[in-house]
């Protein structure tokens, strides 16, 4: 089987590692490369044309659609594109994450154009969406913060032993987490040597946790996430504080988390001991969890580090196409999948 696929937005960061895992994948056929920014064809590499986006003609070569766009594209464009019925299409933004419109528009500072195309959307975190992906034509591609936040606390949630309050999410980004588009903070001279906080006050992904969460959970649960800006090119770090309902042993929590992720190909429960490296998880779809329980068994400390470009971008991308058409999740994404 050879699936056409197409990107949208191929120019930016998570466009080029999507594209390099694509033509490597034993199943795709990369069909149509789209750019906003382009006024007409540009050839990138020795073969592969990249066109200035046209809805029609992406529509009419693809099965499946990578919109590898800024947030409020998406809503714009899916409409149009889904008007193709057997279209599927992976959204690398926040436009279809969220349920509620009005989060949406308190989170991104919007107001949603599709709000009929919602119901066509899943939430693309496949550990835990699993099943949901493959009946869905639109994927939401989870934020790479929220895919490491979950992917810790997805256990502990679903046991109900995460008390409602208390809850801290330190996260930590690469550069690439913020796109291409120019930014003088971003450039080198400005994160070169220099570790900052931003969007202390309120950042985009916070709704989101919080909705998988109390979805996870059956009930709201509160979160305080503060992200930071680190001068490495790819690659996020997660540390979580999370107070929990009852005391606990350290060695009941990590049996419930190697009991839950078992089976799971991308996910890594390290040893006691033994806590995450962003080394370890760079150019893969892998996410590395550490566990610590203090003394007193009511207070956890989760680490947690996937690549922010694969695991939290491209590769679950892959990870969901593979689930749309039937495949095993790991093809494309590890050295030993199917060839």
């Amino acid at each position: 089987m050879r699936i056409p696929v197409g990107i949208v937005g191929v120019t930016g960061y998570a466009g080029q590692e999507l594209l390099r895992i694509l033509l490597r994948h034993p199943h795709a056929s990369v069909q149509y490369l789209g750019s906003r920014r382009l006024k007409k064809p540009t050839t990138f590499g020795n073969s592969l044309k990249i066109l200035p986006f046209n809805p029609k003609v992406a529509a009419a070569r693809c099965e499946i659609l990578f919109l590898a766009l800024p947030h409020g594209e998406a809503m714009r464009l899916a409409p149009e594109l889904l008007k193709k019925s057997d279209l599927k299409i992976v959204d690398f933004s926040g436009d279809f994450r969220l349920k509620s419109t009005n989060t949406f528009r308190k989170a991104y500072g919007m107001t949603h154009t599709a709000a009929g195309s919602l119901k066509e959307a899943v939430y693309g975190l496949p550990e835990l969406h699993r099943s949901e992906i493959p009946k869905h034509r639109l994927v939401a591609n989870p934020g790479c913060y929220p895919t490491a936040t979950l992917l810790a606390l997805a256990p502990l949630a679903e046991e109900g032993l995460i008390a409602a309050d208390g809850l801290i999410v330190d996260a930590k980004s690469g550069v690439t987490g913020a796109g291409r588009a120019v930014n003088e903070d971003l450039l080198f001279c400005e994160v070169h040597e220099d570790l900052r906080a931003y969007k202390v006050d309120g950042h985009q992904h916070t709704p989101e946790m919080e909705q998988e969460l109390a979805r996870l959970a059956g009930r709201k649960i509160s979160l305080t996430f503060v992200p930071h800006l680190v001068p490495m090119n790819r690659g996020l770090y997660a540390t979580l504080y999370v107070t929990l309902k009852r005391r606990l042993r350290e060695s009941a929590i990590r049996e419930l988390f190697e009991r839950r992720y078992d089976d799971e190909p991308f996910i890594r429960i390290l040893p006691k001991g033994s806590w995450p490296r962003v080394q370890s998880v760079a150019g893969t779809n892998a996410c590395e969890i550490g566990l610590h329980l203090d003394p007193s068994g009511r207070r956890a400390v989760l680490l947690s580090a996937i690549d922010n470009l694969g695991k939290g971008a491209a590769g679950q991308a892959v990870q969901n196409m593979n689930l749309l058409f039937g495949l095993p999740e790991t093809t494309g994404l590890t050295p030993s999948s199917e060839s």
